[in-house]
């Protein structure tokens, strides 16, 4: 499997701390995690293929699903906070602009911290001098897996033994993406790289007159309240999540969010209890695809790749193992569709590597 990368995902964006549970702590999104996975891969070149190489596809894709006034904040804040006296370390919002607070606000943001509360939805997304930069290098990173999946699926029809061995493209890149929405960030997440992606999937299909279907799977422990928020009005792609049923971002991920107009009946979530176990976890994403994502008979499938449900991840309450993985990875494959994952969470540095490989090594048929 071909795996997109580069170096700058671990050289840039470095905050310092986060604030989680009240109290300043360390970065749990952090430089190591890119480093663990790609280790671990290139300890295993009879399986996967690292390259650092990727083009740069402009704003246009980036836009697509992004509005230019998150764009703008991302690209300035830093030096706007410095200006202001704002702690090195990076943008944290002081205030945030909630919806009961906006009913009556009309008082529009002119401080970088003010504006930080329109924009930034938590206290995990800090903005450091660079991350605007690493979030449009990993947009460009997917962008160029997913272009490559593309080509790698104008054959897939021909080969005989297609549908127990689809394509694959692995996209390992920080920061992540699924918490990121059109007008927002948080979460670790500035731009949403999966559904920068999917997007230029559908669109380009369109451009040569061959529309395909997208299916998105989110198997991160946290819902993908960002990815749902895009397409939620729209019935392509589809958005499939298997997640935490108490856990952040707390607010998103019920059943009973469905979509609404065109994608009425097209936004499917899953919650699962916490203390999920590997068995559990299987049967829930078989059911998951059989029930949905099958019948929607997509040309593409597009992964949301967190690990975050590993039983000792410090920020989470799953219980799938090591072991569990390379089911998971399998389970995806039989779905016979060419396949692009895109790394999100996972956050036992010690375990990260081997799990985020067993899933596409899974997926291989090389473990199950």
């Amino acid at each position: 499997m071909k795996v997109y990368t580069s170096k700058l995902c671990t050289q840039m964006h470095t905050p310092g701390f986060e604030i989680l549970g009240g109290a300043e702590t360390h970065f749990y999104e952090s430089p190591e995690r890119r480093e663990a996975i790609a280790g671990y891969m290139a300890e295993h070149p009879e399986s996967f293929e690292i390259t650092e190489e990727y083009s740069d596809f402009g704003e246009g894709p980036i836009r697509r699903v992004h509005k230019k006034e998150l764009l703008e904040f991302l690209e300035t804040a830093y030096d706007e906070w410095i200006k202001e006296g704002g702690h090195p370390n990076g943008v944290l919002p002081a205030t945030v602009n909630h919806h009961k607070l906006a009913r009556y606000g009309k008082q529009l943001a002119s401080s970088c911290q003010a504006r930080a509360g329109e924009f930034v939805f938590d206290l995990s997304a800090v903005i450091t001098k660079d991350t605007y930069k690493a979030a449009w290098n990993a947009a460009q990173i997917t962008l160029t897996a997913t272009q490559e999946l593309a080509r790698l699926a104008e054959n897939y029809q021909n080969a005989g033994d297609s549908k127990n061995h689809p394509p694959g493209v692995y996209a390992l890149v920080r920061p992540p993406g699924h918490h990121a929405q059109s007008d927002m960030c948080g979460g670790y997440c500035y731009l949403n790289n999966l559904a920068i992606a999917a997007q230029w999937l559908i669109d380009e299909s369109v451009k040569a007159g061959k529309p395909k279907k997208v299916a998105v799977l989110d198997i991160d422990y946290h819902h993908g309240n960002g990815t749902q928020e895009m397409f939620y009005s729209v019935s392509n792609p589809l958005y499939t999540s298997l997640h935490s049923s108490l856990d952040y971002p707390y607010f998103t991920g019920s059943a009973d969010e469905k979509g609404e107009g065109e994608g009425l009946g097209f936004n499917i979530n899953i919650p699962l209890p916490q203390a999920t176990t590997d068995d559990e976890y299987v049967d829930a994403l078989e059911k998951l695809i059989k029930e949905h994502v099958v019948p929607y008979q997509p040309d593409y499938i597009v992964v949301s790749l967190g690990v975050d449900t590993f039983i000792d991840d410090p920020i989470a309450g799953f219980l799938v193992t090591t072991d569990g993985y390379p089911k998971i990875g399998d389970v995806i494959r039989r779905i016979g569709v060419p396949t692009l994952f895109v790394q999100e969470g996972g956050y036992c540095i010690e375990k990260l590597g081997v799990n985020v490989g067993g899933i596409l090594e899974g997926y291989l048929g090389k473990k199950a």
